[in-house]
């Protein structure tokens, strides 16, 4: 018999990053707060969910992080107010290179440095 995947689960699973958006490609953003949104990548069930960073504050960058369920985080900058307020919601935040695509920076989660 099949067993269908918790929410709870899916959410170990997922990746979320601070991307930059043009028209349907997504790039790791350099920016923390004037990100243009927040993508976060279930790559086991192959799913992606986009939500846009209108605020564009480092405050609003955080909600949206921790609205998304996600526990693991890319970024390409993040200061280290933001950084700790992440990790004590219990989020690993790492960094990433914005010349990397999303897909390889997602797959290479666990060799990416902490933020």
């Amino acid at each position: 018999m099949a067993s269908i995947a918790s929410p709870t689960s899916n959410r170990k699973h997922s990746v979320a990053l601070l991307v930059a958006r043009d028209q349907r490609r997504y790039a790791l953003s350099p920016f923390f707060a004037k990100s243009d949104g927040l993508l976060v990548v279930d790559p086991v069930e192959r799913r992606r969910r986009y939500r846009a960073n209108a605020a564009r504050t480092s405050e609003s960058a955080c909600d949206l992080i921790l609205a998304s369920g996600a526990t693991r985080l890319i970024c390409g900058y993040v200061a280290v107010p933001d950084r700790d307020r992440l990790r004590a919601a219990g989020i690993d935040v790492r960094l990433g290179s914005c010349a990397r695509t999303v897909n390889d920076l997602v797959t290479s989660f666990e060799t990416l440095p902490d933020a």
